[in-house]
């Protein structure tokens, strides 16, 4: 009797344990007791843009940017391969300057556990971020950053979307060919002016190779510290001297204002082309009024290009303002990234870094950029990247070059010079 009564004791804990457990998986299917699967979790993303400094409108421009992209993807339902998990943005700011970014990148990774980043604008900024990004095995994706040696370190984890210097070069060069059949203008002689940081010497080595290429002669290189300048006329003499067909400049905000101010006091109506810097800004034409038409710059983006008009309303009806470049790049880097999240099926920086690796995006609804596609080569870089270029003509920048995208012919005064 003491034995079957104590095998009975042990029948009735064993139930007893049986009954415990249903009960904990059933809490763990959902304390509602509803039996639905728990919500699907968070995907942090770390947006880097200068926020205060120098260039905090240029930051807030891109940062905008990348808010659009999230404030999309997830009302399309987020990431559909991780359960509809939502896109969280961890906006942090480089202060203009790299000690800043790089502190900022570390900050992003090692507390905020992002699985990525966006970023980050300066030239001179993105190259430590990435550097620190690989060291942490953590994707950083270049929406705005054009110096050649930021894909050109062997780094696994850094992808840029917009193109690098040697493109802006590339482009610029072919546009003085086709601007001498388009205008009748020759161009032979070619002035280099430009800021002094990472961004301008890198944009003016691509400028002289590109220019030796298609037989064209530097007149001149001239260039400035951009923190410092309040006046540039003595720069702009020295150039002139040179008797340039056409200046290529490489500039920031204030800098491109003071340039042209510096022009037109001089008489000159040389033609100036711009490398998508300070005279992109809605400051530049505002500040210079009808002295800013005839400007020429790069551009990496235009609303009278096809799709463009759709993006730039809905960023117009968001944050008040036009899209530019830099805004409408950071918006395709984050869509890049939703993509790579999609195909990776993993909220894991590893499984992100292979899936970005093999990017394969023809342009359509979510790939608004003038190319064919976006694909990364093996240095992480875009290879099919391109650029625009545009002038200002009554005040609206109108793209005249590639042909295939011109809305308006070129505008240029005759002979002119200094």
């Amino acid at each position: 009797m003491k034995l079957r009564g104590k095998h009975l004791t042990m029948r009735r804990a064993a139930g007893f344990f049986l009954i415990l457990l249903a009960a904990l998986l059933l809490a763990a299917a959902g304390c509602t007791g509803t039996g639905q699967p728990p919500a699907p979790e968070t995907i942090r993303v770390g947006i880097l843009f200068p926020l205060t400094g120098d260039l905090s409108y240029n930051g807030k421009d891109c940062t905008n940017g990348a808010l659009l992209a999230i404030e999309e993807i997830n009302a399309a339902g987020g990431i559909a391969s991780l359960g509809g998990a939502k896109l969280e943005p961890v906006i942090a700011d480089t202060r203009s300057n790299a000690a800043d970014g790089t502190n900022a990148t570390r900050n992003l990774i090692q507390n905020d556990n992002v699985v990525a980043i966006v970023g980050a604008y300066q030239s001179s900024v993105v190259r430590p971020a990435t550097q620190v990004a690989e060291e942490y095995e953590t994707p950083f994706i270049v929406s705005v950053g054009i110096a050649d040696v930021i894909t050109e370190r062997g780094f696994r984890y850094t992808f840029r979307v917009i193109p690098k210097a040697q493109y802006y070069g590339r482009d610029q060069g072919r546009f003085l060919l086709d601007l001498e059949r388009m205008t009748g203008q020759p161009v032979r002689r070619v002035a280099l002016l430009h800021e002094n940081t990472d961004f301008g010497t890198s944009s003016a080595l691509a400028q002289k190779v590109a220019l030796e290429k298609n037989g064209m002669v530097v007149a001149t290189e001239v260039s400035y510290n951009p923190e410092k300048v309040t006046n540039l006329d003595t720069e702009i003499a020295r150039v002139l001297a040179s008797r340039p067909d056409a200046i290529l400049e490489v500039t920031y905000a204030e800098d491109s204002i003071l340039i042209r101010q510096a022009l037109r006091r001089s008489g000159s109506t040389i033609p100036l082309i711009d490398t998508a810097g300070g005279t992109t800004l809605p400051e530049y034409t505002g500040r210079l009024g009808s002295a800013a038409d005839g400007t020429f710059t790069s551009s990496e983006y235009s609303q009278y290009a096809p799709g463009g008009k759709e993006v730039n309303d809905r960023f117009r009806a968001r944050f008040g303002a036009n899209i530019t470049g830099d805004s409408a790049y950071t918006y395709q880097a984050v869509w890049v990234l939703a993509d790579a999240l999609e195909r990776a099926g993993k909220n894991d920086r590893g499984a992100l870094r292979d899936a970005l690796a093999k990017t394969d995006m023809p342009r359509g609804p979510h790939m608004i950029l003038p190319a064919e596609r976006i694909r990364f080569d093996e240095d992480g870089q875009n290879e099919f990247a391109t650029l625009f270029i545009v002038q200002v003509q009554n005040g609206d920048y109108l793209p005249v070059w590639p042909r295939e995208y011109a809305t308006a012919v070129p505008r240029v005064e005759q002979g002119g010079g200094a």
